[in-house]
């Protein structure tokens, strides 16, 4: 069991459980474009709340439409990925997000976080400490046990996100300060503890090897060893990031409520950077050009081709209304978009700039 360093940015009312929970939602309810950001934000708030007892789970039901049912998080390589969401949903395509089909799933909770580590396991998380794998590209899968520990007192976590760096190295993210890491394919798992227990929202790579890790109070970190440890790094700003996207030389984009986005050259000092929205910013990703692009509001996305210090605000073609959940490039250039309506590809020439802004 290791320890995690405090959060420099933690509020004054402590870790205790009631005042963090109840903190983050009075924040998040005055966001002034609530309506874009709702989906993303009323689903979170649900998932950590503390379940009184363990539902009985089963296996998701095959459903016609569950390709335009509420989607949380997409990953693939190359013409390959798999997207997952409400219900135990699971899609697959194998052709850059041209077709999808359901596969089944052995459960019917919410699923947030995907990751596919190569052409034949991968990994996917969710609501009530749910842990799935498949050991052949997404098409079956299976429960897997993550945690023994005996102080966590029955309590059932969220895991938000999950990220493998190879077949043996993997992290899992989450409710209560969950940092959850293995270095042998998931057969055990190392807790992490630390005293505050802010939620984490997104851990990803970084290109010089590192690993960056945020969420709620601010919370940003960086392990330049493959997450033996890790360094705070202070921001100017305590609500919620819900995602990172890491530059060159140890800098990183970081986003979140209230179209919040802050950038650091050196991931020491951190510039606000204006986004044009106060929309809820909950996905993000590095395309082939080197361009970046956020999921921003309904319909809206961000994009950015100067390493995000300016960023222009545009709409997707295909649905206006849609609130994209999270991003990933397939390998012929195509953008797939999870959303509360389903997933879609998006053809980087169909995106939309809104001259008015301009």
């Amino acid at each position: 069991m290791s320890f995690l360093p405090n959060q420099p940015n933690q509020p004054n009312n402590g870790s205790g459980f009631a005042p963090a929970r109840s903190s983050l939602w009075h924040r998040d309810r005055a966001i002034s474009a609530w309506p874009s950001g709702w989906v993303a934000l009323l689903l979170l708030c649900v998932g950590l709340a503390k379940p009184a007892a363990q539902s009985i789970d089963g296996d998701a039901v095959i459903a016609p439409l569950a390709k335009r049912s509420l989607l949380l998080d997409i990953h693939g390589r190359g013409e390959r990925a798999l997207a997952v969401g409400e219900h135990g949903h699971i899609l697959r395509t194998t052709d850059s997000g041209r077709s999808w089909r359901q596969v089944p799933a052995p459960t019917r909770r919410m699923l947030m976080g995907v990751c596919l580590v190569d052409n034949r396991v991968a990994w996917a998380v969710g609501h009530q400490s749910v842990i799935l794998k498949s050991g052949d590209g997404g098409e079956t899968w299976a429960k897997a046990n993550a945690e023994n520990d005996p102080e966590a007192d029955g309590l059932e976590a969220a895991y938000l996100d999950i990220l493998f760096l190879d077949d043996k190295t993997g992290f899992i993210v989450g409710s209560y300060g969950k940092l959850l890491h293995t270095r042998d394919g998931g057969e055990s798992w190392t807790v992490a503890k630390q005293e505050d227990d802010p939620h984490f929202s997104h851990i990803t790579p970084a290109p010089d090897g590192g690993l960056w890790l945020c969420g709620e109070y601010g919370t940003v970190w960086r392990s330049p060893d493959r997450g033996a440890n890790w360094q705070p790094r202070m921001t100017p700003y305590d609500g919620t990031f819900f995602g990172v996207i890491p530059l060159a030389r140890g800098g990183a984009v970081v986003f979140g409520l209230r179209g919040n986005i802050f950038r650091s050259e050196d991931g020491t000092k951190w510039e606000r950077i204006e986004s044009r929205t106060k929309s809820l910013l909950h996905g993000g990703v590095t395309l082939a050009d080197g361009r970046l692009l956020l999921a921003a509001g309904a319909g809206q996305l961000l994009i950015s081709a100067d390493k995000g210090r300016t960023f222009r605000l545009a709409s997707i073609a295909a649905d206006k209304t849609a609130t994209v959940t999270s991003l990933w490039q397939a390998a012929d250039g195509g953008v797939l978009l999870t959303s509360d309506k389903g997933v879609y590809r998006l053809e980087l020439p169909d995106i939309a700039f809104n001259p008015a802004i301009e």
